[in-house]
């Protein structure tokens, strides 16, 4: 899709030629004077929606306008925007989504934005390229020619500041296109992604963006005494992979790095403790973290930020075999403490036990992991949220911040020492499940939190509930949703 800036003030809308000009209203408030001019240039349409057709401007409410050639613009579509003291980045990152997709419904190839008056026009301009790009975004690898949606070829931005919308138009694509690439990541099935596949896509970022890469085999990890982590890939003919990017400015060789990990489950069975099959379809999404790292790393790669940041993927399938982990099994992570392995449906917690681990040896600012690690965070927070379990206040500050900036929202959960009891082993020092029905995800921070080295930050978002839906929301439609990217993107702009 092509994004164009244009100069509000040298432009006459009622005689802008575009297939599609998209006009914000605010809710019970006065028009503006771009709508004013196209609301006389046709008889009063604007006002007659309003106040006789119920157009109620409130957030991403939309009404299109057949324009009858009174203006060379061949649709108008108002967008509501909702009350002033109610708007935000986010929430017209939201509306815009939605009034692509209201365009594309009626056949709009070409689209004209006017910004409205508030905030700054790089903010706007960002969050208008960012919900256009993830609003229209369909996954059609698997579609026929004719069953791909129509296509949205061009957006013009129509502003008073074109350097300023030049601007946040770059940086809206930078973050949505982080966005796109976990969604696709994740969309894949997994016959065609495996360990191997996630990390020939690490391959090909590192030699595109210029960060460093290290890829460890089942040989090297079992040579790296990561034994929780190789136990639950050690059942696939698709052997575990350790991936580790790195960007690395020039004498930050020796600067504490920020880590990000993620869990990189490309298909999960649940192992010998087999999931009942109405949950094993989406289970291609049980590497949504490693997805988000991939993603995030790439976005580093491409803006170069003057910081050391290192991304580590843990990445297995958990299948049934022969050689298969079962329950009873114990193992020895990286850090030496013990687990007996009672559920092998518990899985992602013994990955991320080997990886944390080593993300503690790097002398690290901070580590952020991102999983899909339990159920039960959806059965506390439904799909409007991710769990966000921390040991430190002000990593947890900002990582809030980010979500209520993006939309992409966490909630922070306790994790007192009442709660260590729950994964405590009777025959070592750790068992990978906890309480039956209690405290799920609290107990599986808990058990994440072993592998953590003394005083590094930490912070864990458990991303289960919010990866994949089986429904469309206002930014994304039936499948993966790219939770995280922009989340994790807008953390490290500020910690």
């Amino acid at each position: 899709m092509q994004f164009n800036t244009q100069s509000l003030s040298q432009t006459s809308l009622t005689s802008l030629e575009t297939s599609c000009l998209l006009l914000p209203i605010w809710q019970d408030e006065a028009l503006s004077a771009s709508a004013v001019s196209v609301n006389d240039a046709l008889d009063g349409m604007i006002d007659a929606a309003i106040n006789e057709d119920g157009f109620d401007a409130k957030l991403g409410a939309t009404k299109v306008l057949f324009t009858a050639s009174a203006i060379k613009a061949q649709r108008v579509i108002l967008l509501g925007i909702g009350k002033r003291d109610k708007f935000s980045e986010s929430n017209f990152t939201l509306a815009v989504a939605k009034v692509a997709r209201a365009a594309r419904q009626i056949k709009r190839d070409a689209l004209a934005l006017i910004l409205p008056d508030a905030i700054s026009v790089s903010a706007l301009s960002n969050a208008a390229t960012q919900g256009a790009l993830m609003g229209l975004h369909v996954y059609t690898d698997f579609l026929s020619e004719d069953a791909k949606p129509f296509a949205v070829n061009q957006i013009t931005i129509l502003s008073d500041n074109e350097n300023e919308a030049k601007a946040g138009i770059a940086e809206g694509q930078l973050i949505a296109a982080a966005n796109l690439r976990v969604r696709h990541l994740v969309d894949t099935p997994s016959n065609l992604k495996s360990p191997q596949t996630l990390a020939a896509d690490a391959e090909k970022i590192a030699k595109e963006h210029h960060l460093i890469c290290e890829i460890w085999d089942e040989k090297r990890l079992q040579e790296e005494r990561m034994g929780a982590f190789y136990g639950v890939g050690m059942g696939s003919a698709n052997p575990p992979r350790l991936i580790r990017l790195e960007h690395c400015p020039a004498g930050l060789e020796n600067d504490k790095p920020l880590v990000l990990v993620g869990k990189g489950v490309t298909y999960d069975t649940g192992g010998y403790s087999l999931k009942p099959s109405t949950s094993m379809d989406t289970m291609k999404d049980d590497m949504g973290g490693a997805a988000v790292v991939l993603a995030v790393m790439e976005a580093v790669g491409k803006a170069k930020p003057n910081r050391r940041i290192i991304g580590l993927i843990g990445s297995v399938e958990n299948m049934v075999s022969d050689r298969a982990q079962r329950p009873g099994d114990i193992v020895c992570a990286r850090n030496g403490k013990t687990i007996e392995v009672l559920n092998t449906d518990a899985e992602g917690r013994l990955v991320l036990a080997d990886v944390l681990s080593l993300a503690s040896e790097l002398n690290p600012a901070a580590i952020i992991d991102l999983a899909t690690l339990t159920g039960a965070i959806g059965i506390a927070l439904g799909d409007e949220a991710a769990g966000l379990f921390s040991n430190d206040d002000a990593l947890s500050k900002v990582l809030f911040e980010a979500g209520m900036q993006t939309g992409e929202k966490v909630w922070r959960f306790p994790m007192w020492e009442e709660y260590e009891s729950h994964m405590k082993g009777k025959n070592t020092d750790l068992k990978n499940i906890g309480k039956e029905r209690r405290a799920g995800s609290i107990s599986a921070a808990i058990f994440l939190q072993n592998f953590v080295g003394k005083d590094i930050p930490w912070a864990h978002l458990d991303i289960a509930a919010v990866a994949y839906l089986r429904e469309d929301t206002g930014l994304s439609q039936y499948g993966a949703t790219g939770f995280g990217a922009r989340l994790v993107w807008e953390a490290i702009q500020n910690y």
